[in-house]
């Protein structure tokens, strides 16, 4: 289980948090795209690829493993969550917010939520801006609630576009750096075709790259995974 949080927890694509820029999500209604994941970690580099089909309109996201083969995992707004296994036919069911697609990179992005990423929806509060060699630097303090976990959040813009975010932890260490970019614009929306992420852990470090190819929306985007279901008769995991 914890493997599939690490990669598509939002905490992980909060970092994919959100508006300078007011794009309308109603132009794209549908994405499917690849992904291909990279995180190394003590010398070690695992590898994950998966094709996702998001649909704006339910918040309803299917991804489909292609290394490890035959795994699938359902999402939706609810934070509700299936994990199926095709080989041995069975399937876990969790739920939470962190598991919700409104959380998500891919959320954010089609919703134009560029200008905090979706932190002022976490209850983040603008504190300062900066303007620094044509970028836009902000700070973002968290609620009282999450002062155990953030100490602060800062963003970097340029052109009024999202290209890093900086996560101090509550001892105001610097946790987590994310860099967007290999920006791709579909109409009115964009999505950055790379994402990497850097986590420090004490003296330890696990870097992860993410990169995402064959974008397609709308009437480009068929596919009969957006419709799939976990069989009736798969078996129930705890």
């Amino acid at each position: 289980m914890s493997f599939f949080r690490r990669l598509f927890s939002p905490v992980l694509l909060l970092v994919c948090l959100p508006a300078l820029l007011a794009f309308s999500s109603a132009s794209v209604e549908r994405v499917m795209l690849r992904m291909d994941s990279q995180s190394l970690h003590r010398g070690k580099v695992v590898r994950v690829e998966a094709e996702l089909f998001f649909h704006a309109h339910t918040g309803r996201m299917v991804t489909r493993y292609l290394n490890p083969a035959g795994q699938f995992m359902i999402t939706n707004s609810k934070g509700e969550v299936a994990i199926y296994n095709e080989k041995e036919n069975s399937v876990v069911y969790r739920q939470g917010e962190e598991y919700s697609t409104q959380s998500g990179m891919i959320h954010f992005f089609l919703q134009g939520k560029t200008q905090d990423l979706g932190l002022s929806e976490f209850g983040f509060q603008q504190m300062s801006t900066q303007f620094r060699d044509g970028l836009v630097i902000t700070e973002w303090f968290p609620p009282a609630s999450l002062y155990h976990v953030y100490n602060r959040i800062e963003l970097v813009h340029e052109n009024f576009i999202p290209i890093y975010a900086g996560y101090y932890d509550a001892q105001r260490k610097l946790a987590k750096k994310v860099y967007y970019s290999d920006f791709q614009y579909f109409g009115d929306v964009y999505l950055p075709a790379m994402v990497t992420e850097f986590n420090y852990i004490g003296n330890d470090s696990i870097i992860n790259r993410i990169r995402f190819s064959d974008i397609r929306t709308n009437h480009q985007a068929q596919s009969p995974w957006f419709q799939f279901e976990v069989p009736a008769d798969a078996q129930l995991r705890r």
